[in-house]
């Protein structure tokens, strides 16, 4: 719930307008036309064909409170509405359970691969401005359980994640700097057993979830 506040936080600043050039005048001495000239030869289109961002806010709160992460968002545009959205999610580290005074520590190995692809539609043409979108999630999961005071119990978990997301929300793009916040609802269901799951959910999404994501990038 600390990332979700630390998300909402981030995205309180007010959403700024396109900027618009003057067109450029031109003159031969001649008499005015009685229609403006304008130069056929030139169109301005500054879409992007791809992006890539980083989301800080989830890497940060993961590497305090539970263990590394790297998360990132790359986009490619379909059309001048469109996208494609592919989330990439390596986490790697250890965290502990239990205590050493009632001898039930146990050091838990986390190696997590994890993918999401998703289309998004924007409301604008220009992909930026409000959109909403819609994802499928796999997650890759390896959990070992180290007993240091049981070293005969020591296990390891393996298991994968199918789900589903739905997002709202708003992309900023000034020149090729991008910033985008969304929100919405994800469902993960994880094939692995009943005992690791407690485990399980400190470092990834369980069944259904609020989910709220914050990134900047740059836009190629």
């Amino acid at each position: 719930m600390l990332k979700k506040i630390l998300s909402l936080c981030v995205f309180g600043a007010a959403l700024s307008f396109a900027e618009m050039a003057d067109p450029s005048l031109y003159t031969s001495g001649a008499a005015e036309p009685a229609t403006p000239m304008m130069n056929i030869n030139f169109v301005e289109n500054d879409e992007p064909m791809f992006a890539v961002s980083i989301h800080p806010i989830d890497m940060i709160y993961d590497a305090i409170y539970t263990v590394p992460s790297v998360r990132l968002s790359i986009e490619g545009n379909i059309n001048s509405n469109m996208s494609l959205m592919t989330r990439p999610t390596v986490m790697w580290g250890e965290f502990t359970r239990g205590s050493s005074r009632n001898r039930i520590r146990r050091d838990i190995d986390v190696l997590l691969f994890g993918i999401s692809e998703g289309l998004r539609f924007y409301f604008s043409k220009g992909h930026r401005g409000w959109f909403m979108a819609g994802h499928f999630l796999y997650d890759r999961i390896n959990l070992d359980y180290d007993f240091k005071y049981h070293p005969e119990e020591n296990t390891s978990f393996k298991g994968n994640g199918f789900g589903f997301a739905f997002y709202g929300g708003h992309k900023h793009r000034s020149g090729h700097f991008t910033s985008s916040f969304e929100i919405g609802l994800s469902y993960t269901r994880y094939s692995i057993k009943q005992s690791a799951r407690d485990d399980l959910d400190r470092v990834s999404e369980v069944n259904a979830e609020l989910d709220v994501n914050y990134s900047i990038g740059y836009a190629f």
